[in-house]
């Protein structure tokens, strides 16, 4: 049998999970569609993920315009428009509804970018918005609370690094600045949302860092959280899925060690795990993007430019330990209520949540008989992913068709 294992480190606790340390959580898929490359953009619109723009720059240095489709359900890439803004690397991006917004990054002539472009999956298209206030930037990072892009810190032109945000409403197009980012100016950080939490943490000024802040929009407000794990990073990855949020990968300082380590956040506890490594190769500057309840990561560099391509199913996991639980959800499709029966598992902390198939968490719901019916009609119309939580594990998942 496995055991995890406890250890502290500068007062902090840690978990090492040794039942996840054998990769079995991420599944090889097809390589990216195209060139070889590190420091591109990535974000997900619907049930399709896309990756673009970069560089490499080992022997010459080569930059990207150029965007790919990614369809899960053939596990196969597609060529889309370049970028409307040309080459660059570096650059954010982040969806809204059903368009996606790329801006910032460094172009060919080695100058920094403030601009900022929609990307309309169905036309193909790619539209200038209004610029980015502040000083131009690379490196910057993007998350999305409530409909509205917020994008902050990053390597600035003039004076080194940054740590200003601004919030950006996609209906008027326009731009306000928000509380300043309270850490030290950096490049490189990730971000991530959980529920209406938004998350920042790592990145560097050559060296990595490992502190964790988390913004409040309601109060503009920014509040320290427990440190990413005990190693210092940059140029790491990001994201969140059912429910929690993961930080991996990156390096110590530029070009310096790589990592292929993952580690878990739990927003209600305010504590990190180490989860499984990443499948591939140590590298930094991994991009990834969110469809539904996996997670799909690839490119980046360790010295040597990567295209391969991989998925993270957590869910899957964590399912192989809880085969003998029988818990039932019915009727699928429904048009109204429906049903969960959990046989004779303890209803003890359980509850059931509910996802977009962008991964957006939109709905909780507390379990407390061992046959709960509950009116889920206000979701709307669609498809929806659902996970049983026991003690926060998942004990089971899937999806359940909603017909009005």
């Amino acid at each position: 049998m496995k055991l995890a294992h406890i250890f502290l480190v500068s007062s902090t606790l840690f978990v090492y999970n040794e039942a996840l340390a054998d990769n079995e959580v991420w599944n090889q898929k097809a390589n990216f569609g195209g060139p070889a490359r590190h420091r591109c953009t990535a974000f997900a619109i619907g049930n399709k993920g896309y990756i673009g723009l970069g560089h490499i720059n080992s022997t010459i240095d080569v930059e990207y315009a150029d965007f790919w489709e990614y369809d899960p359900s053939t596990n196969s890439w597609s060529q889309k428009a370049d970028f409307g803004g040309g080459q660059r690397y570096h650059a954010f991006g982040f969806t809204i509804g059903s368009k996606a917004y790329v801006g910032t990054g460094r172009k060919p002539s080695g100058g920094y970018e403030d601009d900022l472009w929609e990307f309309d999956p169905i036309a193909n298209t790619w539209t200038q918005k209004t610029d980015i206030p502040g000083a131009n930037r690379r490196g910057a990072i993007a998350f999305v609370l409530d409909g509205i892009g917020y994008v902050g810190t990053g390597e600035v032109t003039g004076t080194g690094f940054s740590n200003e945000f601004f919030a950006y409403n996609s209906i008027l197009d326009s731009w306000y600045q928000i509380a300043t980012f309270p850490g030290a100016e950096r490049t490189a950080a990730v971000c991530f949302t959980i529920g209406d939490r938004a998350f920042v943490g790592t990145g560097g000024l050559g060296v990595g860092m490992n502190d964790f802040w988390e913004y409040i929009p309601s109060l503009d407000q920014w509040i320290q959280r427990a440190d990413v794990g005990p190693t210092p990073r940059q140029e790491a990855v990001g994201f969140s899925v059912n429910g929690k949020g993961y930080i991996g990968t990156g390096d110590d300082f530029s070009s310096g060690t790589n990592f292929g380590d993952m580690w878990e956040y739990d927003a209600n506890t305010d504590t990190w795990t180490q989860t499984a490594d990443f499948g591939g190769i140590p590298r930094r500057y991994l991009v990834s993007f969110v469809i539904g309840s996996k997670v799909y990561a690839g490119t980046g560099t360790n010295g040597t430019n990567f295209k391969d391509f991989w998925e993270y199913d957590k869910l899957l996991s964590l399912e192989k330990s809880s085969e003998k639980i029988v818990v039932s959800v019915y009727p699928n499709p429904t048009s109204e209520f429906i049903t969960i029966d959990l046989g004779a598992f303890d209803t003890k902390e359980t509850s059931i949540q509910f996802y977009q198939l962008d991964g957006k968490l939109i709905y909780t719901a507390k379990i407390t008989n061992q046959k709960t019916t509950i009116d889920i009609k206000s979701l709307g119309s669609g498809t929806y992913f659902y996970s049983i939580l026991s003690n926060q594990d998942i004990v089971k998942s899937g999806k359940i068709i909603l017909n009005l």
